[in-house]
């Protein structure tokens, strides 16, 4: 039981198994409707998700709430920290107001975030942490039926490299707690100065207001300004975004390193907007990922 909000990756982990990905639609807010949800829940339901922030508009779902369905019904319950796992707790030290999401709150039994996200490393070391060990057990496989001896995996993947754990190792002691904290301040106000220039903008909405470093925006009238268009002209001038929808829109991931651009992006936006608007461009829309 999810959000249209969710990731994708819930729905090739319910295809790989041959479960049922029910999705109920999310609020005007575009957090989890928890009441959606609760009444969408079934006794052959096995999991409930919530995500901390939802990567589409950047916003995050109300966990104490989605957490406390599955507790009051013996269920599962996994947030989806990819993006927010390693920023979050350092934004609620720096004073931003953070909602509940991690195992302070009842009900949540397991959590991924991705150190290649905002924990700046390379991609292969990201984490499923479970509240208990007895949770953990149902992700570990080990068999000795067959003529090698005892053969144990953590996860789906048989093998592992040691490289991307090991630099990521490396990343996090040479980041250090203070330059997490750094960090994570520095990216999250260019995501505000983002967001206020947005704002400001006569041709352009944001999708809503960023709860992290996530932000998505279209346009304010359709009809005049393609957004796929956009991205294809703010492309010309070196800058790349996403491209998602529905609703049509351009997605921003701010990190660290935005920190002094934002005007310089907000520059060629404008400029863009005007190009576009002018010749009455159309774009694609694009995907976010590919099988290639």
């Amino acid at each position: 039981m999810l959000p249209t909000s969710a990731h994708a990756a819930f729905e090739k982990g319910a295809h790989y198994f041959g479960l049922e990905n029910r999705r109920v639609a999310v609020r005007d807010d575009w957090r989890a409707d928890v009441d959606a949800m609760a009444a969408a829940i079934d006794d052959d339901t096995v999991l409930v998700v919530g995500s901390a922030p939802q990567y589409p508009q950047g916003v995050i779902d109300p966990i104490t709430d989605i957490a406390a369905l599955a507790a009051e019904r013996g269920i599962n319950c996994h947030v989806d920290a990819c993006m927010g796992g390693v920023t979050l707790p350092y934004l609620a030290r720096l004073g931003h107001t953070i909602p509940p999401f991690d195992f302070s709150v009842p009900g949540v039994t397991s959590i991924s975030v991705d150190l290649h996200k905002f924990g700046y490393t390379g991609k292969g070391a990201s984490v499923i942490v479970h509240r208990t060990k007895a949770l953990r057990r149902h992700q570990v496989f080990v068999t000795e039926n067959w003529l090698g001896g005892t053969y144990g995996s953590s996860g789906l993947l048989g093998t592992r490299s040691g490289g991307p754990m090991a630099a990521a190792w490396a990343v996090l002691h040479h980041l250090g707690d203070d330059g997490y904290l750094r960090l994570a301040g520095a990216a999250r106000a260019a995501t505000e100065e983002l967001a206020s220039g947005i704002r400001e903008h006569p041709s352009l909405v944001l999708r809503a207001e960023p709860d992290a470093m996530l932000l998505a925006f279209g346009a304010a009238d359709p009809d005049r300004l393609d957004v796929f268009a956009l991205a294809d002209a703010l492309w010309a001038k070196g800058w790349y975004v996403d491209r998602q929808g529905p609703p049509p829109s351009l997605h921003c991931t701010v990190n660290a390193i935005h920190a002094g651009r934002i005007q310089e992006f907000l520059g060629d936006l404008d400029d863009a907007v005007s190009e576009v608007a002018t010749a009455g461009a159309r774009g694609r829309k694009g995907a976010y990922g590919t099988v290639q």
